[in-house]
């Protein structure tokens, strides 16, 4: 089995194993994984708060509250705006009134646009990930979008931090890895924060 057959299975393991979460289960990991990723950003200095992030599908680890908590706790919050050609663009998180469904029915704010670099002005950056290695390899959905908004950032003088939000289980041995595949700095869990480099 090579490596795209290799993810492919693994994120339908892993896609099963959220769906098969019981609402009482994924309430309580949503909880703390809100709690610590507030946390991590009250650690920051005031002027270190810009952050991006994304608007969780159902079932994606954060849930409902997590836009709301985390705008609550950076001076900006960023999300993505998906672009043909598998690109993003970023936009103020300006509540979920403002937000829309997008190209691919995730929802998108609806102010201006700020352009691929936007993320340059960020102190973090939270990534959406089924999975991630002890590396800190991430197995995203198989899109190519973050990956490739992150290679971007690799020459920037001061890049900003990425952490991804994952469930109890989530940060696996197996996750397997091409050479496209960014690796991140953080994974918050319900457990609290472990950092890769």
């Amino acid at each position: 089995m090579d490596t795209r057959e290799s993810k492919a299975r693994l994120r339908e393991l892993l896609q099963q194993a959220r769906r098969d979460m019981s609402v009482e289960e994924t309430h309580r990991e949503n909880s703390a994984l809100i709690a610590h990723a507030a946390a991590l950003l009250r650690s920051l200095s005031p002027a270190d708060t810009a952050v991006a992030a994304y608007s969780p599908l159902a079932g994606e680890p954060g849930g409902k509250l997590l836009l709301d908590a985390l705008h609550g706790e950076a001076s900006s919050l960023l999300l993505p705006v998906s672009l043909p050609g598998g690109q993003l663009d970023w936009a103020r998180y300006e509540g979920r009134l403002a937000l829309t469904p997008g190209a691919l029915g995730i929802a998108e704010p609806t102010g201006e646009r700020l352009g691929a670099d936007a993320l340059k002005f960020c102190s973090i950056v939270f990534v959406p990930a089924l999975a991630v290695s002890p590396r800190g390899i991430r197995l995203g959905k198989g899109g190519g979008f973050y990956d490739r908004a992150l290679s971007a950032l690799r020459d920037a003088d001061n890049p900003p931090r990425t952490a991804v939000l994952l469930y109890n289980g989530e940060i696996r041995d197996d996750v397997p890895a091409e050479d496209h595949d960014m690796p991140v700095d953080l994974a918050i869990t319900p457990t609290g924060v472990r950092t890769f480099r």
